[in-house]
């Protein structure tokens, strides 16, 4: 099979333990973009937070592209949206509600990479973490400071691991029916609108280039990768995958620290 587009998550799989591209997966990402494929990074971060993986990468022009933000925001590398899907005010404000009743820390982003909580004695080092990569700026705002048409492309509540697993459940429950849940990395339990999520992104680009899904291969590890391996024609699962992940990979490659992203390339497109 000859692929077409490839479709690759960041944080422990394109990216190693110190957030850093090896060089043989710089150097097979290149070899595919020589020979016409498509190499689109489709992470949970925001734009500010990619582009310079994209440009250490030669992934330039308007003619190559990146998934946002957990596939709310499709975006062509100069900055022209294809697609976008945000969630409301009304939702904001549920979602705040929610978080402080339950003794939550949380953060929300806005399609400009801007990050926002309320007041707190203190701020959680997820929520930090996440300012810091998005590199938008943190600004402490309750909702009622906001205007009345403000709206989010996520929302993200943090917490360790234990605190997560203790809330999950809660979380799914009061959400699920409306938006999609999902746990994205270490301290982050993220909900989207519905019908946001990578393997949705992936199908919508595919559509607009005229891809073939079956000319598809996409890489992961962790639960919010499964929609974008199950729908390509090659899911490709880390080695340091999630369980869940592997059951549903086509094949499982080497780990993020032993060029899993370059090698699952050289495999399957070169």
């Amino acid at each position: 099979m000859s692929y077409k587009l490839i479709a690759i998550d960041m944080d422990d799989t394109l990216l190693t333990t110190q957030k850093s591209i090896s060089d043989k997966n710089k150097e097979m990402i290149n070899q595919a973009l020589q020979k016409g494929i498509k190499v689109v990074l489709c992470s949970g971060r925001t734009h500010n937070a990619i582009i310079n993986y994209t440009n250490e990468l030669g992934i330039t022009g308007k003619d190559q592209y990146m998934i946002t933000n957990g596939g709310a925001i499709i975006e062509n590398m100069d900055q022209k949206i294809l697609y976008h899907n945000s969630l409301s005010n009304s939702f904001y404000r549920e979602f705040v509600d929610f978080v402080k009743a339950h003794h939550l820390h949380y953060n929300v982003v806005d399609e400009n990479a801007k990050t926002y909580t309320s007041h707190e004695d203190w701020f959680d080092k997820y929520t930090i973490t996440q300012a810091f990569e998005n590199d938008g700026g943190l600004y402490i705002r309750e909702p009622d400071q906001l205007p009345d048409d403000f709206e989010i492309i996520k929302a993200i509540i943090n917490g360790n691991k234990d605190e997560l697993d203790n809330i999950s459940s809660l979380v799914h429950e009061t959400f699920d029916d409306n938006y999609f849940v999902v746990r994205t990395g270490v301290g982050f339990l993220e909900v989207f609108p519905k019908d946001v999520n990578k393997g949705n992104a992936v199908k919508h680009l595919a559509e607009i280039l005229k891809i073939d899904l079956s000319e598809v291969m996409t890489m992961g590890d962790r639960d919010n990768d499964i929609p974008m391996l199950k729908i390509a024609g090659k899911g490709v699962a880390m080695e340091n995958a999630q369980p869940a992940v592997k059951e549903v990979a086509d094949y499982i490659t080497t780990d993020n620290n032993h060029d899993g992203v370059g090698n699952a390339i050289e495999k399957f497109a070169l």
